[in-house]
């Protein structure tokens, strides 16, 4: 499944493996948790989890996800190439992007309080031949909704965890908002 370049002057490359962005904030950590438990460790997916992190502050996602599956899990913290039945989760203080077959990261340029890595992934997918499939768990404030509209407009998967069901509802229904292919617990 050989990708080409989208846009004029920038070349995408090949991830060879399909790209499942994850959005998630405040809350997030127990619907992280409901997904990768229930998800099977063969899919053939590589899942990128981009999530609000204190800049100042180690992660212990990486850690914790493990925990709930049985696929490798890796934080990103430089360009790091993208394989099939794999969890990659943002670093804090990190931006990520992809580069060929690989995800990229790199430091924000922007302030803290007007970063939206969630947007910026899911803009980043939208732009593969396939536009990979794009899912907002719980959160609070509206990243990710942006990033949702370029994925659904490029013809990719767009999941949002149902608001009732999540802790802080505002980023689910941002993307509903915007439109997603389903709804879900």
């Amino acid at each position: 499944m050989g990708r080409n370049s989208v846009s004029p002057g920038r070349e995408l490359g090949p991830p060879r493996v399909d790209l499942v962005a994850i959005g998630a904030s405040s809350g997030g950590l127990k619907a992280l948790k409901a997904l990768f438990a229930g998800l099977p460790s063969d899919t053939g997916a590589a899942f990128v989890v981009v999530v609000h992190l204190d800049p100042t502050r180690p992660s212990e996602l990486v850690k914790i996800l493990r925990e709930w599956t049985s696929m490798p899990v890796v934080a990103v913290n430089e360009r790091t190439k993208v394989a099939a039945d794999t969890v990659y989760v943002i670093a804090p203080n990190r931006a990520l992007s992809l580069s060929g077959d690989a995800i990229a990261a790199s430091p924000f340029k922007t302030p803290r309080g007007h970063r939206a890595p969630i947007d910026m992934f899911f803009r980043a997918i939208s732009e593969l031949p396939n536009a990979g499939t794009a899912i907002v768990l719980s959160g609070s404030g509206s990243d990710g909704a942006v990033g949702v509209a370029a994925v659904r407009e490029r013809g990719g998967l767009v999941l949002a965890q149902d608001p009732e069901d999540a802790e802080f509802p505002s980023m689910p229904r941002a993307a509903i908002a915007v439109g997603v292919d389903a709804v879900l617990p």
